[in-house]
Parts: C-alpha cells; sequence; structure tokens
C-alpha cells in the first residue's frame, strides 16, 4: 500500500471512529421506551445447529423490561436419525445491570412454550434413504408432533452503534420438557447469541 493510499485509508477512518462514540451518546440506554432485535446463534452443545430469535420489549419500570419472542432451533438432536426442529413462543423479563456509556449489561428470564416437530431417516448400509418408502408402506409409526413447556435464562451486553440501532451479544440457556417418546431426559440447550436491533 502506498503512502498516499495509507494516508487516505487513515483520513476517512480516523474521523469515522470518533464519530461513532459522540452519535451514541446522544441516545442513552435509560431513554429506551422499547425495542426490536433479531439474533442468530449456535447451539454449541447440540452439534452446531442453528437457533434464530425475534424479539420485541417495552419498559415497565426504569430498569425493567417485558420482552416476548419467537424462535426456532433448527435441529435439537442433530447426531441421531432424523431430525428434531423446534419452534417457541416464549414471555419475560430483562433487567437492565450498571450501564456504562458504551455498554449496556442485562440479564433475562423467560417462560413458553415450544413445537417439536421430529421427523425420521431410515439409510441402510448402502447409504440410500428409504424413509419415504417406509413411509407410504405404512411400515414406520407416524411421529406426532408436540408442544411442551420451557424457560430460558440468560444475559448479555448491548453496545450503541447508532443514536437507535444497537448490537447485542449474549448467552441463553434454554431447557425444554420434551415428551418421553422423543426424549428421556428434558432438552438442554446452551446458544451464544449475536444480535441487532432498533431502540424507540
Amino acid at each position: 500500500m502506498t503512502n498516499v493510499l495509507r494516508r487516505l485509508v487513515m483520513a476517512v477512518a480516523l474521523p469515522a471512529m470518533t464519530a461513532l462514540p459522540a452519535v451514541a451518546q446522544e441516545a442513552p440506554f435509560h431513554g429506551t421506551r422499547a425495542y426490536m432485535s433479531l439474533f442468530g446463534g449456535t447451539v454449541w452443545d447440540a452439534d452446531a445447529t442453528g437457533h434464530f430469535i425475534v424479539e420485541g420489549g417495552a419498559r415497565v419500570a426504569p430498569h425493567l423490561l417485558a420482552f416476548g419472542n419467537i424462535g426456532r432451533f433448527n435441529d435439537l438432536q442433530p447426531d441421531g436419525p432424523g431430525s428434531l426442529p423446534a419452534s417457541y413462543l416464549l414471555g419475560g423479563v430483562r433487567a437492565e445491570l450498571l450501564e456504562k456509556r458504551h455498554a449496556l449489561p442485562y440479564v433475562l428470564g423467560g417462560l413458553g412454550n415450544a413445537h417439536l416437530k421430529p421427523s425420521e431417516q431410515f439409510m441402510p448400509d448402502a447409504g440410500t434413504d428409504v424413509t419415504a418408502s417406509l413411509d407410504t408402506s405404512d411400515v414406520l409409526p407416524a411421529l406426532s408432533h408436540s408442544n411442551a413447556f420451557m424457560y430460558t435464562l440468560g444475559g448479555g451486553v448491548q453496545v450503541p452503534v447508532t443514536a437507535h440501532w444497537a448490537g447485542d451479544v449474549g448467552y441463553r440457556y434454554s431447557r425444554i420438557a420434551a415428551d418421553s417418546t422423543l426424549s428421556t431426559d428434558p432438552l438442554g440447550t446452551n446458544t451464544m447469541t449475536f444480535g441487532f436491533g432498533y431502540r424507540f
């Protein structure tokens, strides 16, 4: 990289980096009345299955927000034959901790209902998937969808990007009381979440 190009990059980057904290200071976190966020994450104890969340919340007290979300686990048993995706609705509270100028840590907890949609896959030694053939011949018992109680606990840090937009990184533990025909134990997941949202 030539000296001229290096100077040009510095001339553009330095003002942008110094302007970002100034913009973020214009709207402190305690002024947030509500938020909408989209999260994505990886469940590390389930062979890296995806976890997606759409969440919205509103302030109910100075450091407390009520929230609701819609989420989906792509597969809660990726190491077995077939798959076990789960969609859920959940509501809870989010408590803000010590507010810093450029970061807001929080903890949260919620209760909800998960809808489990299991599917089986049968592949004999030849490696050919014969599930569809067995389904049409009524050899396989039908796997029923089911609903189960779930709860989530977690926390994270929200970081302002502009006056109204903020990034979010956090951790969530979810536990689903699955039907005994799907799992002998409740299903637990550990997820690192990365989100981006709008603050009103």
